[in-house]
């Protein structure tokens, strides 16, 4: 049997210390959703793109806000529309031609994958100026503002 050099015998017996991670399943990602272990980049070097999977609650709240103000944008716009009203956004209103459906798909998908973008990216600044959690928070205000001009255009009709 070959003879183990100094640095091998260490790393066998710090090894021996610690569990091995890959002999227990590895958690739903509703663990990590949740509570989450990466809050922060670790090293003053990761400048990079790294995501974290621990958010501040307000992150959270300003991520399920724009999607609930989404889903409402949706209803308000549809009930304006049925009362006589036109879309002014030309993408969209060629995509509620096709259906009121594929509509919603469409505002949803977009809406939610711009989300979860921010989310992961949240603690990043873009241009060296701007943090990405306050371009979240940024477009839940310019949702609740949308919602609430589009609650003013009903109480009108």
């Amino acid at each position: 049997m070959a003879e183990l050099s100094q640095h091998d015998l260490f790393w066998v017996e710090r090894r021996g210390r610690f569990s091995d991670r890959r002999l227990h399943p590895t958690r739903s990602l509703h663990h990590y959703g949740v509570t989450g272990r990466r809050a922060n980049l670790r090293r003053k070097g990761d400048l990079g793109l790294m995501q974290t999977d621990h958010f501040e609650k307000s992150v959270w709240f300003a991520a399920l806000a724009i999607i609930v103000l989404s889903v409402l944008d949706y209803i308000f716009t549809m009930f304006i529309l049925s009362s006589g009203g036109t879309e002014l956004n030309l993408l969209m209103d060629h995509v509620i031609q096709q259906s009121s459906a594929t509509f919603f798909a469409v505002k949803y998908s977009l809406t939610a994958l711009a989300v979860l973008l921010l989310l992961s990216h949240h603690q990043h600044t873009l241009l060296r100026t701007v943090k990405v959690k306050t371009i979240l928070y940024m477009m839940a205000v310019g949702y609740s503002s949308l919602v609430m001009y589009e609650i003013s255009i009903i109480f009108m009709i």
